[in-house]
């Protein structure tokens, strides 16, 4: 198994979570406690974030350099979040003004996630680094699970190494990483899911199954199959923003065409709930599954990048997952075919 893909799940997980940006779903003026988003499924209680639209890179915009700090008092359902003091500034949905989560005052950006370390980090702003360890395996089961452990090295580096507020923004910075993955046991590492095309309807208390309805497109296809054709078995899931269905299996497929969309019915051998578009419902399979992963170390300390010191904390992941073997295994050392030799007048001449 690639361990790319392991460090490029933590990048996305990191990317989604601590950037978590959702656009202003109606205008947000001034006095505001409660505001419309699209999308508040990465936010919680008590985290930062700030409101900012695109005119803050645009010298002629009111907004030029300015953005306002807000924090999340509650986070009342999908699309509406409390904050504990009012908005002082007007935020339009016609200057695409969006809600973008940070951490001590000190926002994070997608291009400071970076996969590996490196010599020189930039010290203006906060810096997340995934670098791999080491991989080790054991034995669970014959035949044939093999459990195999990923280790990595996760480096949060924080600007203005030389005050008190640095420190604190740091540590902030590293308290919220482990949360993060503490709540990603199971971490999702390659999965593939597709949005759902129709609400599904609520079986749960009844005799009958439920089933989904997704796009029929060549991956859909190809992700999308018949249990039984699938040697780790059950390994699809449900999910809205309110709720999750794991472990579920595709027993039957139909393509059809509706309203001019063309479609695939995954009938399903189990009852799930109602699962709805407007909560951004999606169906999913399993690619890599880790039974067991977290954070069970964290270092703090500071750093030579280069010229400069900085801040910096190190937290030490490990995952776990098993690679299935089949035995008897088709021997690679067979010599199926006759060995070419070479032509006799290229023996006589010493090539």
């Amino acid at each position: 198994m690639a361990v790319t893909e392991v460090i490029d799940g933590i990048i996305d997980l990191i990317d989604k979570n601590m950037i978590a940006k959702t656009n202003v779903a109606s205008n947000v003026t001034a006095g505001d406690t409660l505001v419309n988003v699209e999308n508040s499924f990465h936010y919680e209680p008590d985290q930062e974030a700030i409101l900012i639209d695109y005119g803050y890179n645009d010298s002629s915009s009111p907004h030029y350099g300015v953005y306002e700090y807000i924090r999340i008092k509650e986070v009342n359902n999908t699309h509406w979040i409390t904050l504990y003091d009012p908005v002082v500034s007007d935020w339009y949905t016609s200057e695409l003004s969006f809600v973008q989560k940070t951490v001590g005052h000190a926002p994070l950006y997608s291009q400071n996630i970076l996969y590996g370390d490196r010599e020189v980090i930039p010290t203006t702003d906060m810096a997340i680094t995934v670098e791999p360890l080491s991989m080790s395996n054991e034995w669970l089961y014959i035949q044939g699970g093999l459990s195999e452990e990923y280790r990595v090295s996760i480096m949060v580096y924080g600007k203005d190494v030389e005050t008190e507020e640095g420190m604190v923004i740091l540590n902030k910075y590293t308290d919220a990483l482990y949360k993060l993955m503490m709540s990603e046991l199971h971490i999702d590492i390659n999965n593939y899911e597709s949005p759902l095309m129709q609400d599904t309807i609520s079986t749960v208390g009844t005799d009958t199954c439920g089933y989904v309805v997704v796009e029929d497109t060549p991956q859909n296809r190809k992700m999308f199959v018949l249990t039984s054709t699938i040697p780790r078995g059950a390994v699809f899931d449900i999910q809205d923003n309110i709720q999750t269905h794991i472990d579920l299996s595709i027993l039957n497929i139909t393509y059809y065409t509706e309203d001019g969309r063309n479609l695939m019915r995954l009938d399903l051998d189990q009852e799930i709930g109602a699962y709805l578009l407007s909560e951004y419902a999606v169906f999913r399979r399993r690619r890599r599954y880790f039974y067991d992963s977290r954070i069970d170390n964290i270092e703090y300390g500071t750093v030579q990048k280069g010229a400069a010191f900085i801040r910096a904390a190190r937290l030490n992941w490990f995952g776990k997952e098993i690679e299935e073997y089949q035995f008897p295994q088709k021997s690679k050392g067979v010599d199926y075919f006759k060995e070419i030799e070479l032509p006799s007048s290229s023996s006589s001449s010493g090539v």
